[in-house]
């Protein structure tokens, strides 16, 4: 099998749960750069903005660098400012510093995970918008944008905790409509990350993908380009999760730096 060249790595759950990076993942990233081995960052982490997350991931040691780095946050931004888009953010503080500034009349309703925005009068609100239940807009004018709709994540106590999808699918529901996914999993968000090492010339199966989700990170759409896929035993995996996958991944293990250890051993 190829050697790999290039790694795609996802961040909450795998190289960190909280504040805190999980064992050894600040050495074992310093190992990779070591190594030559191209890194890109692929997240789905939507609670705060780029700055902060760098700054996050910096009081922990992790060399992650912003040219490096894809968030759903950002594709979810860019994709604000090309459609000239006027949301209703369910956003945290710190991820809407990272948007303009909206205004009404609202013509679309971002979400990301913000649990504070996922209260009755909050979520009644879109769906209001979304159902055009609101003076001088129609139902279906105004779009629904989801960073991703994870229905759980890893949280700082080792439990698993609500993440933003069964509040979209609840919209979805009531109003009958359709949110349009930008992160993870979908295949043109990994596309973004694969872009930025095409003047390597690297073959899919030079390149891997790490993550704790079995859908998110090394489910279908990661099989789908080729890539080879890394799940690590941290963050929201749970026991089994790798059965019944349709196509399970290259390996299961521990943590990130035992996946580092694989792969650089060879």
């Amino acid at each position: 099998m190829a050697k790999l060249r290039a790694l795609l790595i996802d961040l909450s759950g795998t190289l960190h749960i909280g504040s805190q990076p999980t064992r050894s993942a600040a050495q074992a990233i310093t190992r990779l750069r070591e190594a030559g081995i191209l890194l890109r960052f692929v997240s789905n982490t939507s609670k705060e903005s780029r700055q902060d997350l760098l700054e996050k991931m910096r009081k922990m040691q992790l060399d992650v660098r912003e040219e490096e780095l894809f968030t759903s946050l950002s594709a979810v931004r860019d994709l604000v400012s090309k459609r000239n888009l006027r949301p209703l953010y369910l956003l945290t503080p710190s991820a809407q510093t990272d948007f303009p500034p909206s205004s009404k009349p609202y013509n679309a309703i971002v979400i990301g995970l913000s649990p504070r925005s996922f209260c009755y009068d909050t979520l009644n609100q879109a769906f209001r918008l979304l159902a055009g239940e609101e003076e001088g807009i129609e139902k279906g004018e105004v779009q629904l944008v989801v960073t991703h709709r994870a229905r759980y994540f890893g949280d700082t106590d080792g439990k698993l905790s609500l993440g933003p999808g069964p509040f979209i699918s609840a919209l979805e529901e009531a109003a009958g409509c359709k949110a349009e996914v930008v992160g993870k999993p979908e295949r043109a968000f990994f596309q973004l990350a694969l872009d930025s090492l095409s003047s390597h010339n690297l073959q899919p199966s030079e390149i891997g993908m790490i993550g704790d989700d079995k859908t998110q990170d090394v489910g279908p759409a990661v099989s789908s380009l080729g890539l080879r896929r890394f799940l690590v035993r941290t963050g929201k995996y749970r026991e089994g999760d790798e059965q019944g996958m349709e196509s399970r991944p290259e390996w299961v293990g521990a943590d990130f730096a035992s996946a580092v250890e694989e792969i650089l051993a060879a």
